[in-house]
């Protein structure tokens, strides 16, 4: 083995710097090629580097070291081609290993009782969760143990255009899975996240097929035998660079997953402890927050939250209303949530309701910039001579000022 130059690694590490700078940040939204989704021949890696335990080797020196594990592959941009495409990195059992996955020690997620990576949760919208439990106890599955458990159920048709990577495989590549590797990334080189190295466990990951860009297979020969490497090139790769367009623009739910065990089941989109002082409240907004599926729709979910029937029942009831207020969020999530009404026992009711469904909400926004929104509304509900809610009737907006922004 030959050991590589401390200048050569340094250049790698330039040319990456360099793409991630002057590469453009915006995603392709054209449909993919049908000829890139179904690779005619296989690669070798032609045009990467190899290096084990960061030294530079030729390909065929990996069969000499049988204990060799695959780690980062690193993706170059198309304009450095004549250079090199990419790098490949390996490591032997005693040398410092490619950092960890990032959701290691994540409990194990399951949308509407099917499990999932924790990649893919993320890609789940969090406007339609109906319910979330969460158990912290440790959960094995699979030969894997997890750090608790989190079963989310949602009205989001989840797996209707979504394939796993077993069914993807299949209808690209016609390889058998248990000699295959995958990678997942964008089309873009990010040294900050160069994609996912993806050995196992392959029915846990569900990619939408819209997002799919280009199915690429190289085989690397190990000392234990020859592996097909799969470039799954997908926009909908997790990332902090998608478009305002992208179909899997920026989600509330790695909001909520970045720190899986602490968020409130009961409102996960709900921040407690948000320090409004610092920051420009807006009250106007070209395209203001507004919840998911329409006001309509939102008051049918609240008044379900509250256990009321969908029809108004046959008793006399007279009208009142509750004014209420709150913050949201750039991503959609709700804080500072108060009633600006007279208390009344009833009303405790509504604001654990809105507090459920703090992930309805979308972000306000001007001019492509997402803002901090404080929205003011009234509720009206029907009330029975007890004081009983027993329908909500309809909601309002209101406004500090007269006329809403034009």
């Amino acid at each position: 083995m030959t050991t590589a130059p401390i200048k050569y690694l340094l250049l790698f590490v330039i040319i990456l710097v360099n793409i991630h700078v002057a590469r453009s940040q915006q995603l392709r939204t054209s449909a993919p090629n049908s000829t890139l989704l179904y690779p005619k021949e296989y690669g070798t890696f032609e045009n990467y580097v190899f290096i084990l335990n960061g030294g530079i080797i030729e390909k065929q020196e990996l069969l000499n070291y049988p204990e060799a594990r695959l780690g980062r592959v690193f993706n170059y941009t198309s304009h450095i081609k004549s250079l090199y495409e990419g790098v490949v990195n390996f490591h032997t059992p005693w040398y410092p290993p490619s950092p960890p996955d990032e959701y290691a020690n994540d409990p194990a997620y399951f949308i509407n009782n099917i499990q999932v990576s924790p990649y893919i949760v993320r890609s789940s919208l969090t406007e339609q969760y109906t319910g979330i439990k969460r158990s912290e106890r440790d959960t094995l599955i699979d030969g894997i143990v997890y750090k608790g458990s989190i079963h989310i159920d949602t009205e989001e048709d989840f797996f209707a255009n979504r394939m796993t990577i077993c069914e993807i495989v299949k209808k690209y590549t016609g390889l058998p899975i248990k000699d295959v590797i995958v990678h997942w990334r964008n089309d873009f080189c990010n040294i900050q996240n160069p994609g996912l190295i993806i050995q196992d466990h392959f029915p846990l990951y569900y990619f939408d097929l819209k997002g799919l860009q280009e199915v690429k297979v190289d085989r690397i020969r190990f000392a234990g035998g020859e592996r097909y490497f799969i470039h799954l090139v997908d926009e909908g790769y997790p990332s902090d660079n998608f478009s305002k367009n992208s179909f899997r623009s920026t989600l509330k739910a790695d909001m909520i997953f970045d720190y899986p065990m602490d968020f409130d089941p009961e409102s996960p989109c709900y921040e407690e402890k948000f320090n409004s002082a610092i920051y420009d409240i807006h009250h106007r907004a070209k395209s203001e927050s507004k919840p998911f599926g329409g006001e309509e729709d939102y008051m049918k979910k609240l008044a379900n939250n509250m256990g009321l029937q969908a029809i108004k029942p046959p008793v006399q009831t007279t009208q009142d209303s509750i004014l209420v207020q709150f913050i949201v969020l750039w991503k959609g999530g709700l804080t500072h949530l108060e009633s600006v009404s007279p208390q009344k026992p009833a009303h405790a009711k509504i604001l654990k309701a809105i507090k459920h469904f703090s992930c309805v909400w979308s972000g306000a926004e001007v001019n492509g910039t997402l803002l901090l929104f404080r929205r003011k509304m009234v509720i009206f509900y029907s009330k029975d001579k007890e004081g009983n809610i027993r329908s909500l009737d309809r909601l309002e907006y209101r406004y500090d000022d007269h006329q809403p922004v034009s």
